[in-house]
């Protein structure tokens, strides 16, 4: 249950990265780089391509590693944040959305794959997933609307929250880790008389 907490925040970042694009900010970023109205397209094409392979390799590693595979996922998520952001021209723009949205996509798979394995909590987990998702979608379209003008300030935005969902994901791998190493707790004996 706990190592969900950590690839969900994820998946939910990659989410509002993949829709704080829409809109008015996608002019903002045409405007501000001087690029052509054809490259607009890229934008959504070098995150939604790598994301898209991203799933499935994410889905059959992330059943045996997920906690290795998410604070891999979340390094690429900040990386590719960190590019996006300090984009000086439409190569490294590029390459920051290519790297985030392959991070998106690892941490899309891993989410799937955890919360499949659930059990009986499945339905109740996977809809507070899909809602944590779908409203982090609503808040990237907002935040690209209202902030269009300052594009860059909605991925630096996304910078903490990615952090917070690295340190939840190494917390509670460790917490899984000392779990399963540790013995079950035996009764204590009574002498026998």
């Amino acid at each position: 249950m706990w190592l969900v907490i950590g690839p969900a925040l994820a998946a939910s970042v990659g989410a509002f990265l993949l829709a704080v694009t829409v809109g008015p900010a996608l002019a903002a970023i045409q405007r501000a780089m001087g690029l052509p109205t054809s490259m607009m397209l890229w934008i959504f094409v070098a995150y939604l391509l790598p994301a898209v392979l991203a799933v499935p390799v994410s889905a059959l590693v992330g059943r045996r590693w997920p906690t290795s595979v998410t604070l891999s996922t979340i390094a690429l998520l900040v990386l590719g944040t960190l590019l996006t952001a300090l984009a000086p021209g439409s190569g490294s723009l590029l390459l920051g959305r290519a790297v985030t949205g392959f991070g998106a996509g690892l941490a899309w798979g891993v989410t799937a794959v955890l919360v499949a394995q659930m059990g009986a909590r499945r339905v109740w987990v996977a809809s507070l997933v899909a809602g944590a998702v779908v409203l982090t979608l609503c808040l990237g379209a907002a935040a690209g609307t209202f902030l269009a003008q300052t594009w860059r300030f909605p991925f630096v935005l996304a910078i903490p929250v990615e952090v917070v969902a690295l340190l939840v994901t190494a917390v509670s791998g460790i917490v899984v880790l000392t779990r399963r190493a540790s013995p079950p707790a035996q009764p204590p004996t009574t002498p026998s008389a």
